[in-house]
């Protein structure tokens, strides 16, 4: 938001938490547009009778009526499943809010990709959040938790509708024994490096584009500030990458050779490698070791090399401002034009286009 803000010299900001006993003090301040993360029924239905141009970046309360700007859920449930899916995971789990209208959305399409695929899903519902959060309402959530792991099949891969619950279920899996990622692999959304930091192993998440949902919010306050209808349907932009810290840094399959191939990617993919060398390296034959790597990953050794590179520089281009060429050289591309051929090939976009997706204009 303050990215678009530094061209309005005539808007002043000012921030706070969508408290429900501040509504009376933004309503005395009289502003001409609000931003809010709306959580609570209450808070969203005064700010909705202030009349005032107002947009939701929480998409959190089902069938509210008032224009959003958010990351797509349905494409951050999916891009999950594809996740667990290229690691070769059997068993699933869902953590999140029953009552989040995004974490509903995830859920499902996150369960509909595992249906496709032959699997089923086992759900767990805890009202993480703070402002909907009783004592008793929590320590019961605990114990159906508690519950709910100890009769997961595992190997489990156990996707969470955010940072912070991830974090939790991270606590829990801890008290009760459970080893991440061997038992559990755990995987949040948001990429709240706070959370994921904290939690014990550091967590794994998806990231979304935070910045850019932000200054698209405040392009669309400024329209409807100026007078402009607004919008039937919400803006809803895609998830960026999975960002793979040690809570989902495992391959569920027991073929020693290609974990050892996988791993020798992981280590070296930014460097002068062929898939020569590492056979060479991890001693096994070239041809044994792309036929199990087929066998058991449905793709190449160069193809892994490949996707592991392009993840990479995924990551540069949402984080950093290098230039092309030097996010090519970081992530393991012998020139910028080599990393677009195969980047637009396993994306669908040039680098350009997926910084420009990625970041706040």
């Amino acid at each position: 938001m303050r990215v678009y803000a530094a061209d309005k010299p005539n808007w002043v900001l000012r921030d706070g938490p969508p408290r429900l006993q501040l509504v009376s003090h933004v309503r005395d301040w009289k502003p001409h547009g609000i931003i809010a993360g709306l959580v609570l029924q209450q808070v969203a239905q005064k700010l909705v009778r202030m009349r005032t141009p107002l947009i939701d970046t929480a998409y959190t309360l089902p069938g509210l009526k008032v224009p959003t700007v958010d990351v797509d859920h349905t494409a951050v449930g999916h891009l999950a499943a594809e996740y667990f899916l290229e690691r070769k995971f059997g068993h699933f789990g869902f953590f999140g809010s029953e009552s989040a209208a995004y974490s509903r959305m995830q859920e499902s399409a996150f369960k509909q990709r595992l249906a496709e695929a032959g699997h089923v899903v086992s759900s767990c519902y805890a009202e993480y959040l703070a402002d909907l959060t009783t004592p008793a309402l929590w320590k019961k959530s605990a114990q159906k938790t508690r519950r709910w792991l100890r009769h997961l099949a595992r190997p489990a891969a156990i996707f969470c509708c955010e940072d912070a619950p991830a974090r939790y279920l991270a606590d829990v899996c801890r008290q009760i024994g459970l080893e991440i990622p061997e038992d559990t692999a755990l995987l949040g959304a948001g990429n709240d490096e706070l959370d994921c930091s904290l939690a014990q192993p550091v967590l794994s998440s998806i990231a979304v584009p935070s910045q850019r949902i932000g200054y698209e919010a405040a392009a669309l306050l400024d329209r409807l500030m100026s007078g402009e209808a607004r919008p039937q349907e919400p803006l809803l932009l895609p998830p960026l990458h999975v960002v793979t810290r040690h809570s989902t840094d495992i391959m569920a399959i027991e073929d020693e050779t290609v974990q050892a191939a996988l791993q020798y990617i992981r280590q070296h993919a930014w460097e002068d490698m062929s898939v020569a060398d590492m056979a060479h390296d991890i001693a096994v034959g070239r041809r044994l070791l792309e036929r199990r790597f087929r066998s058991i990953l449905g793709r190449s050794v160069l193809e892994e090399i490949y996707r592991v590179r392009v993840q990479r520089a995924k990551e540069l281009l949402t984080d950093t401002h290098l230039p092309i060429t030097a996010v090519a050289a970081q992530s393991g591309f012998p020139s910028a034009s080599r990393l677009d051929v195969v980047f637009s090939k396993l994306t669908g976009l040039c680098p350009t286009a997926y910084r420009c997706q990625s970041q706040a204009r």
